[in-house]
C-alpha cells in the first residue's frame, strides 16, 4: 500500500509537468515561403511564392520562364532544290501576380497578372541553298536574296489562368497542373528583304496581313508546377 501511495504521488508531481511542456509547445505554422519550377509550353521556368493570408488562401507569385527553337528547317521545293528556314523563336518573360484558392477545402485555384518579355518577336530569315525551283520558276540562291520577317507583339503581357494546386501545402513538396492564357496585344509584321521581292509590291501587302493577323492576341500555355514549402508545416 505504501507504493501505490508514493505512486500516487509522483503522479501528481510529474502530470503538471507535463501539462506545461503541452503548453508552453510551439504550435505548427503554416509555410510562408515555397520555392518552385514550371515545365510546359512556356518552357522551363522558377518562382517563388509567398503566402499573403492564410484565412483567404491568397499568394503572390514571381518568376521567369525562358523557352527557345533556333534549328534550321530546310524544305525542298523541287529535286535537289531546298531553301532553307532560320527561325528565332525565343520567350524570355519574368511574371509576377496572385494566386487564390476559392474553396477552402479545395485544390482548385485561379491566378492573375503580369508580365514582361524582352523577345517579343517571332522571326524567321529564309534563304536558298542552291538553285531553286518554285512550281516552275527557276532562281539561283542570288535572285532569292535573303528574306527577314516577322511579328512582333507588345513586351508588357497579361495572364489569366486556372488549374489544381493548395495555396496552403498539406506536405513540402507539392505537383499542380496550370491552364492559362497571355493576353499579348495586336501583332505588327515585320519584313525586310533583298532579291526577287524588290521587284514586287509586297510592301503594300504588309498592312492587309496585319489586319489579317489580328485575331492572334493570346498565347494558351499548359504548365505542370513543382513547388517546395520551405518552414514547418502545420
Amino acid at each position: 500500500m505504501r507504493l501505490v501511495y508514493l505512486l500516487f504521488l509522483l503522479s501528481l508531481t510529474v502530470h503538471p509537468l507535463w501539462a506545461q511542456s503541452d503548453a508552453t509547445r510551439e504550435p505548427r505554422q503554416t509555410p510562408q515561403y515555397r520555392v518552385g519550377a514550371q515545365f510546359g509550353t512556356m518552357g522551363i521556368g522558377v518562382y517563388g511564392e509567398r503566402l499573403l493570408s492564410q484565412t483567404h488562401q491568397l499568394a503572390i507569385r514571381v518568376g521567369v520562364n525562358y523557352l527557345a527553337y533556333r534549328q534550321p528547317i530546310r524544305l525542298k521545293t523541287a529535286d535537289d532544290s531546298y531553301v532553307v528556314i532560320d527561325p528565332d523563336f525565343v520567350i524570355s518573360l519574368a511574371h509576377a501576380g496572385l494566386r487564390w484558392n476559392p474553396f477552402q477545402r479545395r485544390s482548385f485555384f485561379v491566378a492573375a497578372g503580369a508580365g514582361y518579355t524582352w523577345h517579343p518577336a517571332l522571326r524567321f530569315v529564309l534563304t536558298a541553298e542552291n538553285t531553286v525551283n518554285f512550281g516552275g520558276l527557276v532562281m539561283t540562291a542570288e535572285d532569292v536574296g535573303t528574306i527577314r520577317a516577322g511579328l512582333r507583339w507588345k513586351p508588357v503581357v497579361a495572364y489569366l489562368g486556372t488549374g489544381f494546386g493548395r495555396i496552403i501545402p498539406h506536405k513540402r513538396l507539392n505537383v499542380g497542373v496550370e491552364l492559362g492564357v497571355y493576353y499579348l496585344g495586336k501583332p505588327s509584321v515585320e519584313l525586310d528583304y533583298e532579291g526577287f521581292l524588290e521587284t514586287t509590291t509586297i510592301d503594300e501587302q504588309v498592312p492587309i496581313v496585319e489586319r489579317n493577323m489580328a485575331g492572334y492576341r493570346y498565347l494558351p500555355v499548359l504548365n505542370v508546377n513543382v513547388s517546395y514549402a520551405l518552414g514547418r508545416l502545420r
